[in-house]
């Protein structure tokens, strides 16, 4: 009897980050990735967005593993969230796990779970079934593919990857040897990336900055400063190379970059190694055309940097940025960051330095582009295709150009899903695609605020979303029970809902609404304060939006004593 395979997203498909994919091969449950991604202004509040757990949570008897490909957020940093109530064994690389937790160490979740170390292209076994892993290139170290033995073929999972053999550092080298010993086994499924399908050729050799920057730092003077994002292992390996060469000592912009730099001595030594760092006692004995100061951030705190500097804001005055200096940026933007980047930039350009904005047209992110699929897809040839990675535009584009090429995939073969549809495989008839209205697999995104410990519902980012749009009304007082009387206010307060000359009617309206109701609760003979808050918010509601259209979150508050 064939091995039954199931494949669905808990999270990563019609979007970018977040990625999250199951693979069920009979009652085993295999976990490829479990990442985050960074909320838009409609979820204020919300720090990061994760993979919603429920379903792993109520199955955590049958997961054999955790497989992380590579040590980014969006395919590392969603699993501290939930792992206490689904632990299961972990696999991948040291540098991805030396990744996964300092990162959660960074927003002070305590998360340090025993892991099972693979090299980028072992092959080994996890609950008696072969797992085949390939190393890819990527902008981290140490990436890889995977593909997990089913008796139908292999179910083959591309992660992040672009092809490049260019290059000779085998932290970033794609091993075209596995993907060959994988090219004469029958794949299944190949469930490929999709995040620049829509770009021609390759990515490679457009994802180095190195010919862009170079010059800066061998013909130039001036002090250099220089931003660039952490999880980018492959740009800073990149402008530590070049530090190296024109021997350029390199100071740590702030506290983050210094304990990022102290991160990665530990855990990412070749990268960082030979390059002279001063320290803050040194710093003015540095002669400023010897000088880099390297700045490090992680998603918008880098660009909230940026501006302070630019705005001469930020707190160490001896490295302010002046017409005398030279500032490169080479941190491309996610989607959501990029207006937070253009007025990072202004601030920057405001100071008369020079500048070097490296932008998305002179160097592209490090995601397969059409010929990376094309080659990938020609080479496994699989019986059935899965885009995943991206926003539907970019997974509907990995499609059509997989039909284009000739290698037996067709409409019906190519599938385009959401979260939560089940692929099914029995080896009997042709897939089943299964919509989630039938699974009800719970894919609703797990809202995280401040460094992880709460998880939010829908009902609070309602909330947020109407204080944000309308304002918020705040109403207290003080009663005594024993007296039934108010002994203190009402005090009414508004904020981000009418200018301050316009509030004084409304303010001694709602005042009087929250009175009323709170004697008439008196007169009732059981004061009942939750039915007092209820019914004044209600009323002060329909009041204002009567007199203005504006509908404020109406916040009543009581102190009771005696």
């Amino acid at each position: 009897m064939a091995d039954l395979v199931k494949v669905f997203a808990l999270a990563g498909l019609d979007e970018n980050g977040r990625d999250c994919y199951v693979v069920e091969i009979n009652d085993d449950i295999f976990v490829l990735d479990c990442g985050t991604s960074l909320p838009d202004k409609t979820i204020p509040g919300v720090d990061y967005i994760a993979p919603n757990p429920d379903y792993l949570i109520k199955n955590k008897n049958r997961i054999k593993a955790y497989i992380i490909t590579h040590g980014h957020d969006e395919s590392m940093s969603g699993l501290k969230y939930f792992y206490s109530a689904a632990p299961a064994p972990i696999y991948c690389s040291k540098t991805t796990y030396f990744l996964m937790v300092g990162q959660a160490r960074s927003k002070n979740i305590s998360f340090l779970p025993k892991a099972t170390f693979v090299n980028p292209s072992d092959v080994i076994n996890i609950a008696g079934r072969e797992v085949r892993f390939f190393q890819t290139c990527h902008n981290t170290v140490d990436s890889s593919g995977v593909a997990i033995y089913t008796d139908q073929g292999y179910v083959v999972y591309t992660s992040d990857f672009i092809i490049d053999f260019s290059g000779t550092d085998k932290r970033y080298y794609f091993d075209l040897k596995a993907l060959e010993d994988l090219s004469e086994k029958d794949i299944l499924l190949l469930m490929s990336e999709s995040k620049t399908a829509t770009k021609p050729g390759y990515c490679s050799p457009k994802h180095r900055v190195t010919k862009l920057i170079e010059k800066q730092f061998r013909d130039e003077d001036k002090r250099i400063f220089i931003c660039c994002f952490w999880q980018n292992i492959f740009r800073i390996d990149e402008i530590m190379s070049l530090c190296r060469k024109y021997n350029k000592k390199v100071y740590c912009y702030n506290d983050y970059t210094r304990r990022a730099i102290k991160f990665g001595q530990e855990g990412l030594p070749a990268v960082l190694a030979g390059v002279d760092f001063v320290d803050k006692e040194s710093l003015l004995r540095v002669r400023e055309k010897d000088l880099v100061i390297l700045m490090i951030g992680l998603d918008d705190d880098l660009y909230q940097e940026m501006s302070r500097l630019g705005s001469h804001q930020n707190d160490d005055k001896r490295i302010n940025l002046n017409e005398k200096d030279i500032f490169i940026n080479v941190s491309l933007p996610r989607p959501t960051l990029e207006t937070m980047c253009t007025k990072s930039m202004d601030n920057i350009y405001r100071t008369g330095c020079e500048v070097l904005w490296i932008k998305k047209d002179q160097i592209v992110s490090m995601h397969a582009r059409e010929d990376d699929l094309k080659f990938f897809l020609t080479s496994l040839r699989p019986k059935y295709y899965l885009p995943v990675r991206g926003n539907f535009v970019n997974m509907m584009a990995n499609a059509k150009l997989a039909l284009s090429l000739g290698i037996g995939l067709t409409h019906n073969n190519v599938f385009i899903m959401d979260n939560g549809t089940q692929l099914i495989f029995d080896g009997k008839s042709r897939p089943q695609l299964i919509p989630n209205s039938v699974n009800k697999i719970v894919t609703d995104p797990l809202l995280v605020d401040g460094t992880g410990s709460s998880h939010l519902g829908s009902s609070v980012i309602s909330d947020r979303l109407e204080l944000a749009q309308d304002g918020v009304v705040v109403i207290a007082a003080t009663v005594d029970l024993a007296r039934q009387e108010i002994i203190g206010g009402p005090d009414c307060q508004m904020r981000g809902f009418v200018y301050v000359k316009e509030a004084e009617p409304l303010l001694k309206s709602i005042s009087t609404i929250f009175v009323d109701e709170i004697k008439t609760s008196f007169l009732s003979g059981h004061f009942d304060i939750e039915k007092v808050k209820e019914n004044t918010s209600e009323r002060a509601k329909r009041f204002i939006k009567r007199e203005n259209g504006r509908e404020p979150y109406i916040l009543p508050i009581i102190e009771v004593v005696n």
